[in-house]
């Protein structure tokens, strides 16, 4: 079963240790330098749980007035990352941006439904 929290869910701060943690571990491989507490608190941000283990999060931001997404992961659990990525995706109804810093994430992201308009950034556009 899928759970997403909000950071002011309860569920959040259940699993919010772990999670801060493996975005510190991630963090230079998805090409953020903002802390968790700055992504947490100024961001869209979604953590996503599956059977009770941390899947991982998705984070939702404005960038040169587009709606930018990011996101991070535990290893081995790429059909879900891309079933939390699909999932999320139907919050927004403008198109989403988002900028792949490795072949996983492409992946992921072409798997979700994005198109690639250059090397490392994708589009999923939005029928208005």
């Amino acid at each position: 079963m899928l759970e997403v929290f909000i950071p002011s869910d309860a569920g959040f701060r259940f699993y919010e240790t772990p999670l801060r943690l493996l975005y510190e571990k991630v963090q230079d491989k998805i090409g953020d330098d903002n802390t968790f507490e700055f992504i947490r608190n100024n961001t869209f941000f979604y953590m996503f749980i599956y059977n009770k283990t941390l899947v991982g999060g998705i984070y939702y931001f404005i960038k040169e007035n587009k709606l930018f997404l990011n996101g991070f992961a535990n290893r081995k659990m790429f059909e879900v990352n891309v079933e939390c990525l699909k999932f999320s995706t139907t919050w927004f109804n403008s198109d989403i941006y988002a900028e792949a810093q490795n072949r996983a994430s492409a992946l992921c992201l072409l798997k979700s439904g994005f198109q690639r308009l250059d090397r490392n950034l994708f589009v999923l556009k939005k029928k208005v």
